[in-house]
């Protein structure tokens, strides 16, 4: 009985090379499906940034230079220069630079006229927007770059 023992063989599971290459096969396809829905999302979110940058030159932009405002801090003051998306405002003794459309549509800076606060608060939704929709599309193209590497590894490997 001891002899049978040793003679008995002991089965080492090893993968086959077709077990190996089935896996292989069915990564690639998972792979591919995710880059092809990647892909998918890219456009649509492309879209959507032009459709935003349409909606900014509908608004287009105004000139604030001359209008009154009021800070919490500061207190009054006129909105002595504006460039681009920076507004420079003179206060009593100090003039101070704010970024637009936030500092009005977030109410750091107070000003009377509604339609103008209306204006600039819809500026700052199509700003914001437009933010969180280019985030999502470096991330997506992130995360398609990765899948691929990670295909390319794949397929080396195979």
């Amino acid at each position: 009985m001891g002899l049978d023992l040793e003679e008995e063989e002991k089965e080492v599971k090893v993968a086959s090379p077709r077990t190996r290459t089935k896996r292989t096969k069915e990564l690639l396809e998972e792979n591919s499906k995710k880059v092809e829905e990647l892909s998918n999302e890219h456009e649509s979110l492309e879209k959507e940034i032009s459709a935003i940058d349409g909606e900014d030159k509908t608004l287009g932009d105004k000139d604030v230079v001359g209008i009154d405002i009021e800070h919490e801090k500061f207190g009054k003051g006129k909105i002595a220069k504006q460039d681009g998306k920076y507004i420079e405002v003179q206060f009593n003794d100090v003039v101070k630079k704010f970024v637009l459309p936030g500092a009005i549509a977030d109410g750091y800076l107070r000003i009377n006229d509604e339609e103008l606060v209306d204006f600039f608060k819809k500026k700052n939704d199509v700003h914001n927007r437009m933010l969180k929709a280019q985030v999502a599309l470096r991330s997506n193209e992130f995360t398609s770059d990765r899948i691929k590497e990670e295909i390319e590894k794949i397929k080396e490997k195979a």
